[in-house]
């Protein structure tokens, strides 16, 4: 009697079965909670703002070298400012502290910030000058009116494989007033199969895009280390 044919049919049984067992025992709740964390874990929300983590600061949030010694620079610059600024911040402190000052349940500052350092005229937005027009913090109507910066935020910042430029792209996109671009991930915000978009790729459409970014990066930056000093209106 040959038994060859019983054999390989139960070997294929034996291995049905093995497999239905594997897959019966697949731990993809474990995939729901990685998922999780990493929608939880918001790198702009653990940032220091100080002089010496600038450069540090600008590289996380996506700028290359050049951008962020570009912004640090600027940064430096406005030192010349700083009484003036520190007196604006004591006197409107309840106004801008939710844009200066850390909160879990607000918008963090490269965002936030946006409210009263970016203004809009003829459809067209702007950073503020802030060594020959920031005088005193207005808020911007634009920012509550389009309601961009959160979607932004929460598209490109709040998610599992978040992009390592996520910030610098998700700032550029409102300062641009292309939110609805960044939110659906088209053009330079896309991350499609075969190459997403990138800034150099928002720089070959938006000239100015680079000069923009680092003087609006410099001064959320500066005015947000003033804010959290030791004797300032976020302590």
């Amino acid at each position: 009697m040959n038994w060859r044919p019983y054999i390989v049919v139960l070997a294929l049984v034996v291995a049905l079965i093995v497999n239905a067992a594997l897959i019966g025992n697949e731990r993809i709740p474990d995939l729901e909670v990685r998922e999780q964390v990493s929608l939880e874990d918001e790198p702009l929300r653990h940032m220091t703002y100080a002089p010496n983590t600038r450069m540090q600061n600008f590289t996380e949030m996506g700028m290359d070298d050049e951008l962020a010694q570009r912004a640090a620079n600027l940064a430096a610059g406005l030192q010349s400012n700083r009484q003036r600024y520190l007196k604006m911040l004591e006197d409107q402190a309840i106004d801008v502290g939710d844009a200066f000052c850390p909160s879990s349940s607000k918008l963090p500052q490269p965002y936030a910030a946006m409210r009263y350092l970016v203004v809009q005229e003829g459809g067209r937005r702007d950073v503020i000058d802030g060594h020959n027009s920031l005088f005193a913090f207005e808020e911007q109507a634009w920012f509550e009116k389009e309601g961009g910066a959160a979607p932004v935020y929460n598209t490109l910042e709040r998610r599992a494989g978040r992009r390592q430029d996520a910030t610098v792209m998700g700032v550029a996109a409102v300062l641009l007033g292309r939110e609805q671009e960044a939110v659906t991930e088209r053009g330079p915000w896309s991350t499609g199969f075969l190459g997403g978009g990138s800034f150099t790729t928002l720089e070959s459409e938006s000239a100015g895009i680079r000069q923009m970014t680092a003087e609006y990066f410099a001064l959320m930056h500066y005015l947000t280390e003033l804010a959290n000093e030791q004797d300032g209106i976020c302590r």
